[in-house]
């Protein structure tokens, strides 16, 4: 299984949450055809970086996300990550068998 996990930094910005609910969630969701939710962080108290939001996408291996990055929505969602990269951090997880 392959990961892309998307944080929203600590926030009260409703425009950024609005972006973030829309132009990464709502790409992930265009991408994968299936349902993303925003999640809000409840607690990271160990990382000095807070996070307000959180969505993620899977897939069953790197190969397959990288064909999904390479759709419309998923260019859509590099330019929206450009937009928005001083407010987010991006983590890509490899579940390798």
């Amino acid at each position: 299984m392959y990961k892309i996990l998307f944080f929203l930094h600590k926030t009260d910005d409703d425009n950024l949450i609005s972006l973030f609910k829309d132009k990464i969630a709502g790409k992930l969701q265009e991408m994968s055809g299936k349902i993303v939710e925003t999640a809000e962080v409840d607690n990271n108290f160990l990382l000095d970086q807070k996070y307000s939001l959180y969505c993620e996408i899977a897939t069953h291996e790197r190969e397959e996300m990288d064909k999904l990055m390479q759709t419309k929505a998923g260019k859509e969602l590099n330019r929206a990550l450009a937009e928005l990269i001083d407010d987010i951090t991006v983590i890509a997880v490899n579940y390798k068998k």
